[in-house]
């Protein structure tokens, strides 16, 4: 079995990935999948054993922090604590984003660049049928760029307005 030979696998009961991948900017994917990738004919393609999913291959995860860009304070991420168990099977899971290229400009007037996202995701089981699995078991993170650039300025509020707003109060 895979899990017994593999040796990303020995000693462990699971895998933390994590990195840094720099794209350009146009629509693609990232994922982690079964088997061993290779290009054949200008094509990514994974090898594998079938005997190694007959029995199902646990694809279950934890995303614990993804962003695209500068780390923003504050700044939300949809896909942050989602988890997934596969109880049984091989799952193939997608994450659908699609980034918005943003300016973060902080009080002092430095500038961030990063990416905000939305996300849909789906997940189906395809555990081997009649000797052929119906989809690649893993999960995989396909994104598009949004063609807008948005801008977010942070300012601080002067003492004057706090103190004109108490004077407001109390009338």
């Amino acid at each position: 079995h895979i899990l017994d030979t593999a040796m990303q696998c020995k000693g462990s009961i699971g895998c933390r990935i994590k990195g840094k991948v720099v794209v350009n900017k146009v629509s693609g994917n990232v994922h982690v999948a079964l088997g061993k990738s290779v290009e054949k004919n200008g094509k990514l393609v994974h090898e594998f054993n079938m005997e190694d999913v007959s029995d199902g291959f646990n694809t279950s995860h934890y995303i614990d922090s993804i962003i695209f860009g500068d780390f923003v304070p504050h700044l939300t991420s949809p896909l942050e604590g989602t988890k997934k168990i596969a109880r049984e099977g091989a799952w193939m899971y997608h994450y659908y984003l699609k980034l918005v290229p943003t300016v973060f400009n902080d009080r002092y007037e430095r500038a961030r660049y990063t990416n905000q996202y939305s996300v849909t995701d789906s997940a189906r089981n395809v555990q081997v049928r009649n000797g052929e699995l119906t989809g690649l078991p893993g999960v995989f993170i396909v994104y598009d760029f949004s063609p807008f650039l948005m801008t977010q300025t942070e300012q601080v509020k002067p003492w004057s307005f706090i103190f004109t707003s108490m004077c407001a109060l109390a009338g």
